[in-house]
């Protein structure tokens, strides 16, 4: 793995909730594989695969449809996925980035980094579309430098939302 690999880069400080990233992931796809969320705050975000650097749905995946690309991605293949019933693979993701679709048995869904458009020279739709530069296709080393105090507060309220600290229930005295 190396600084190079392109991942996104979502600044959830700059980003405003217009849905824009998700509508034109739909329309590219067919289904998004970007899904906005409502934070308990209302704070409108966009939940999104990593492509970890370790990524835990690839090593939980019993199937192996999720593997690891030579550009560094993590990509599902649909072929291999037959939506198990554990659904391991969403609940590996400390991003909520791999979703459900629909139907049980259906393939689950995650960003692709929009394979097809980088192959025509174009980058991620959703890059393209967001109208205040919340999101860049960028190497790991970039985005480490894109990190501002701004961001790290607003990313922690989101992913607050996604993965929330759950306290234990008190034991009751017998």
């Amino acid at each position: 793995m190396s600084d190079h690999e392109k991942i996104l880069f979502i600044d959830y400080s700059r980003c405003i909730g217009c849905e824009s990233c998700e509508a034109a992931c739909r329309f590219v796809h067919g289904q998004p594989r970007i899904n906005m969320t409502r934070t308990a705050g209302g704070i409108m975000a966009p939940v999104y695969c990593r492509h970890c650097e370790s990524a835990a749905c690839v090593k939980s995946c019993p199937r192996g449809a999720l593997q690891r690309a030579e550009d560094g991605s993590v990509l599902l293949n649909p072929v291999l996925c037959a939506g198990c019933e554990t659904k391991n693979c969403i609940l590996a993701c400390p991003f909520g980035g791999i979703f459900c679709p629909g139907r049980m048995d259906d393939a689950m869904s995650k960003c692709d980094l929009c394979r097809t458009r980088q192959a025509m020279g174009m980058a991620p739709a959703c890059v393209e579309i967001c109208p205040c530069g919340a999101i860049h296709f960028v190497t790991r080393g970039e985005a480490k430098a894109l990190a501002t105090p701004e961001y790290e507060a607003a990313h922690r309220k989101v992913m607050e939302h996604v993965r929330p600290v759950i306290a234990p229930l008190p034991r009751r005295e017998r």
